[in-house]
């Protein structure tokens, strides 16, 4: 299944045409900006879904369990888990760089300025 999902995941960039977006797009007026959208442009496409904010060490439902999510990175000192495992607080270090799927996903940080990067699969 997770094959399965990386192929629409990178054929989708052959079907997104970022330079047409942002030429039509009279609102951008620098590279900066330019840039920015371009990201968001692949971001939608592909389907990663960022979440930025400090929950004040509570956990915030950001899944449900019926939805599988694959954990891309989250940043230093903040913590997920599935979302019904009430035991389970999974750190950065054990997280990043090894994709792993979770049924659900709670989230806890103090840190609002840095972004948990997920996707449904």
């Amino acid at each position: 299944m997770l094959s399965s999902n990386m192929n629409a995941l990178f054929g989708s960039f052959n079907t997104l045409n970022i330079e047409k977006n942002i030429k039509d797009d009279e609102t951008i007026n620098n590279l900066e900006e330019k840039k920015e959208k371009a990201l968001e442009l692949i971001k939608e496409s592909v389907g990663l879904i960022e979440f930025k904010g400090a929950t004040d060490a509570y956990w915030k439902d950001l899944e449900t369990a019926d939805v599988k999510v694959i954990i891309l990175s989250i940043p230093n000192n903040t913590f997920i888990r599935s979302a019904n495992d009430l035991k389970q607080e999974l750190s950065a270090k054990k997280i990043n760089g090894s994709f792993l799927i979770l049924d659900g996903l709670a989230y806890k940080s103090n840190i609002d300025t840095e972004s948990i990067v997920y996707m449904k699969v």
